[in-house]
């Protein structure tokens, strides 16, 4: 085993302590890699290049394609992450809290549900045994959103901007166009048939979606309220098993001074709500302009 000298981390692969160490360090006493297209930076040179596939066209770069389904991508990683979708949970490793009985398939998604334990004041890193890290909090200087997630701010920060401002992605079959690009290959499922695209199915119910997300959403419902996490509002009774929808619902409890309010530009709609922004739009539409949803038994 390759061991830090500075805390209890070790591994068995050495380049992997190698760039362990780099935690240590002060970020003028490192390399910085920058990118030239983008404010992007690191101090991995294997992130680093990771990233600039993103500004690759995708006949430029080797694609990495799952022989299960549709799914590709440029990341060779990313392909032996998405591998897992198709094994049960009794044949891969699963990543277990200490704290609850949350465990999951993916370490990323360890990290980010051990935020969840902890109050913004306190903020640790609870991922490495024997490493303590206070985690950076990510505020916005335009209004009072703030996030433990670099990405997730940097997507916020756009909804500043004009339209004109931030590069769109478009979709090629329909007038849909989106300021992140996660938004635009999850919309493009919409234009496939269900035969098409991976489907996520629940173990307990009929219940399948085309997004791991929902059905993540979803298993909860089969689970005791004793079993999850419960999101509870300290100004009224509210509360869920849902983080998204309580941070929707603590907009309730905002004056509208504090928040974003997303604005209809064909009438005089507004809301706290992005989302209710967006089933808005669909009034201003012809029926052969949205999506329909039809029922099964007809």
């Amino acid at each position: 085993m390759f061991k830090c000298e500075s805390c209890e981390y070790q591994t068995r692969h050495k380049g992997d302590l190698t760039s362990h160490l780099l935690s240590h360090k002060d970020i003028s006493e490192l390399r910085i890699y920058k990118c030239k297209t983008c404010e992007y930076w690191t101090k991995h040179r294997g992130c680093f290049g990771r990233h600039q596939l993103v500004h690759k066209d995708i006949t430029g770069v080797k694609i990495h394609k799952c022989e299960i389904c549709t799914f590709q991508t440029k990341h060779r990683g990313s392909l032996k992450i998405h591998m897992s979708v198709h094994k049960s949970i009794s044949e891969v490793p699963m990543y277990k809290c200490e704290i609850c009985e949350y465990q999951t398939k993916y370490k990323g998604g360890l990290n980010r549900h051990l935020l969840g334990h902890k109050n913004n004041s306190g903020l640790q890193d609870l991922s490495k045994k024997g490493k303590q890290k206070t985690l950076e909090f990510f505020k916005c200087d335009v209004c009072n959103y703030e996030t433990r997630y670099r990405r997730t701010f940097k997507n916020h920060l756009t909804s500043h901007m004009d339209i004109s401002e931030v590069e769109m992605f478009k979709c090629e079959l329909c007038e849909f166009q989106t300021r992140h690009k996660r938004s635009l290959q999850k919309h493009l499922l919409s234009h496939k048939d269900i035969s098409e695209v991976q489907m996520f199915k629940c173990e307990n119910c009929e219940y399948q979606t085309r997004h791991r997300g929902d059905l993540t959403s979803h298993l909860l419902s089969h689970k005791d309220i004793s079993e999850v996490k419960m999101y509870k509002c300290k100004t009224c009774e509210y509360w869920t098993k849902h983080r998204g929808c309580f941070g929707r619902h603590q907009l309730i409890h905002k004056d509208i001074t504090g928040v974003k309010i997303h604005k209809c530009e064909i009438c005089t709609f507004q809301t706290k709500h992005r989302g209710s922004l967006k089933i808005h739009m669909s009034v201003h539409k012809s029926i052969s302009e949205v999506p329909m949803y039809k029922c099964g038994n007809l």
